[in-house]
């Protein structure tokens, strides 16, 4: 089915399925401020509580060199802890977690 409308959404000029519209933020790491989950629960931080990112797939994305900074000499991008997300969010574990893939790479 993949480059087909979804039945009866014709009229609707929905994008077809599996096109560059399924994909949201940025080209390069996906990084964007509305999605369903967000920086806060990320591994990929200078600190727990801190809004700093060090993915490499983030801190070089050319889209957020705006953001860029450096703390101790090393290179991080600013993040929005409650709205932002990329494709490389990795939530930390909770004691009492039971999902097997929980921490996995999620799209948001």
């Amino acid at each position: 089915m993949l480059g087909s409308t979804i039945p009866g959404t014709e009229s609707l000029g929905q994008p077809r399925l599996g096109s560059i519209f399924d994909k949201t933020g940025t080209p390069a790491s996906g990084y964007a401020t509305g999605g369903p989950y967000h920086c806060g629960d990320c591994i990929h931080k200078t600190k727990s509580d801190e809004p700093f990112c060090i993915h490499p797939r983030v801190v070089g994305d050319h889209d957020l060199q705006d953001k860029l900074v450096l703390i101790d000499g090393r290179p991080v991008v600013k993040i929005d802890m409650m709205h932002g997300c990329c494709e490389y969010v990795r939530q930390t574990r909770h004691e009492g977690d039971e999902d097997k893939n929980h921490g996995s790479e999620c799209k948001g």
